[in-house]
């Protein structure tokens, strides 16, 4: 039988839980309660838990491809009212070097997911489609992606969850068809594609020879498809049914930022900011408050130099900038922030931000109505940005095109359509309200964990 509550060992709840008739705190909808139990019954992958009748379940969060933590940190707010309805949650993550910073004291448990390190000599560059970016990612060989999927399916059955919340992790996908439990797909639009054959193109304006993307799609469709016949389960029509072979589907970006403005059907719950930050402290000038918020590129240098000569109160956050870059750029009307600013605080009191285009802090600046420069890393933060520019409350500009910076950055602190855009947009969603959609949010997956631990109870494996 299928465990509801594996006991690995991250909460002060579990590891107390390992001492005979040790007693047991839980804080639950604010009230503190005192549960005692044996801790012969409570192994890990034993399988029920109960508090007080109320039956725990496990939540398994997957997250395996994207860089930095912008995946995992729009998820917390998520994941602590699942802890405060008593669930138990396991995080298998592509990263574990900073985990710690985002869910300390929550009691939840960190697994290392498998991820894949090495870039194959076939690598698409540029990709256009998500099936690129799979093939990329380890859909490029049936070895490689059976290897890391049984990788995906030993977590699994270590963890025995009762629901697995995906969180652009194609590969855990795959190993999880099969398995019990139910299973729900967050993100942006880009990492929850319309179920469609072929998939978009993400870059459209590049030329392209026909047909060429429905081969690629196919191959890594096929390989797919041998790993399934492998483990004798029904093969994959199409790529996309990948990701809606599941129960739920949270979309948590908006209508106008959806990567796939295609889909015919969606609901959106819109995006929020990272919670927690130090307030933002303006260099004391009069002038358009420019903000900054970067991970380090070929041509930074040439950005802050732009941001410095425009003598603008400017406030700079860049994880990772080099003390001399820093030591050399700042002056007194540029002040660089040494730790993680609140960005909500930032985009009440900004004119204009420099994103490289990730998609929770493009969304916070649109809806406190400020434009937005975009200087993109990848495609999707190119596509983000391509986005905003529609609305007419931004621009985006190359990196490898330094040249382009100060005239692109001039345009959005002189005309006035752009901060008329990105007001609009602010005065579209006056009334939205990323609380109450959180907790939607998390009611659903409360409801869908509890829904397959009871029918789980008298349930035999099925996932070998």
């Amino acid at each position: 039988m299928w465990g509801c509550c594996p006991l690995i060992g991250s909460s002060r709840r579990e590891k107390a839980a390992r001492c005979h008739s040790t007693q047991l705190t839980w804080s639950g909808s604010g009230d503190w309660l005192d549960i005692w139990t044996s801790a012969s019954k409570m192994t890990p992958l034993s399988p029920t838990f109960c508090l007080l009748g109320r039956r725990m379940a496990t939540i398994m969060l997957a997250w395996e491809l994207g860089g930095g933590l912008g995946h995992l940190t729009p998820l917390v707010p998520i994941i602590r009212q699942l802890r405060d309805r008593g669930h138990s949650i396991v995080a298998t993550v592509r990263d574990l070097s900073r985990i710690d910073s985002i869910f300390s004291g929550f009691g939840v448990t960190y697994l290392q997911a498998p991820v894949k390190l090495t870039k194959a000599p076939e690598h698409i560059d540029p990709p256009r489609t998500l099936a690129h970016i799979l093939f990329n990612s380890g859909f490029s060989k049936v070895e490689e992606l059976r290897a890391m999927a049984e990788g995906w399916r030993t977590l699994i059955r270590f963890v025995q969850p009762d629901l697995i919340i995906f969180d652009h992790s194609p590969t855990a996908l795959l190993a999880a068809r099969g398995s019990p439990g139910r299973k729900a797909v967050i993100g942006t639009g880009f990492c929850c594609p319309p179920n469609v054959a072929p998939l978009p193109d993400l870059r459209p304006w590049v030329p392209v020879e026909p047909d060429s993307l429905c081969r690629d799609e196919a191959s890594v469709l096929g390989n797919v498809n041998q790993v399934l016949t492998g483990w004798g389960l029904k093969s994959l029509g199409q790529l996309s049914e990948l990701y809606h072979d599941v129960d739920e589907t949270f979309l948590t970006t908006f209508r106008e930022l959806d990567h796939y403005p295609c889909r015919s059907e969606a609901e959106y719950f819109g995006a929020w900011g990272t919670e927690g930050g130090e307030e933002p402290e303006w260099p004391e000038i009069s002038g358009k408050r420019i903000f900054a918020y970067l991970k380090p590129f070929a041509t930074l240098r040439d950005l802050l130099t732009v941001l410095r000569q425009l003598e603008q109160p400017t406030l700079v956050y860049i994880d990772g900038l080099s003390p001399t870059l820093r030591e050399e750029s700042q002056s007194p009307t540029l002040r660089f922030a040494g730790r993680r600013l609140n960005l909500a605080a930032v985009s009440k009191t900004c004119d204009l931000a420099i994103l490289n285009g990730g998609h929770n802090a493009a969304a916070l600046m649109l809806l406190a109505g400020k434009p937005t420069l975009h200087v993109p890393l990848n495609l999707e933060q190119a596509y983000n940005g391509s986005s905003v520019a529609k609305l007419d409350a931004g621009l985006g500009a190359l990196p490898e095109r330094p040249q382009d910076f100060g005239p692109i950055i001039g345009a959005l602190l002189s005309e006035a359509r752009f901060t008329e855009g990105a007001q609009r947009f602010a005065n579209l969603y006056s009334q939205y309200d990323p609380q109450e959609q959180i907790r939607r949010i998390s009611s659903r997956l409360h409801l869908l964990s509890r829904a397959a631990g009871q029918s789980q109870q008298d349930r035999a494996p099925d996932f070998r």
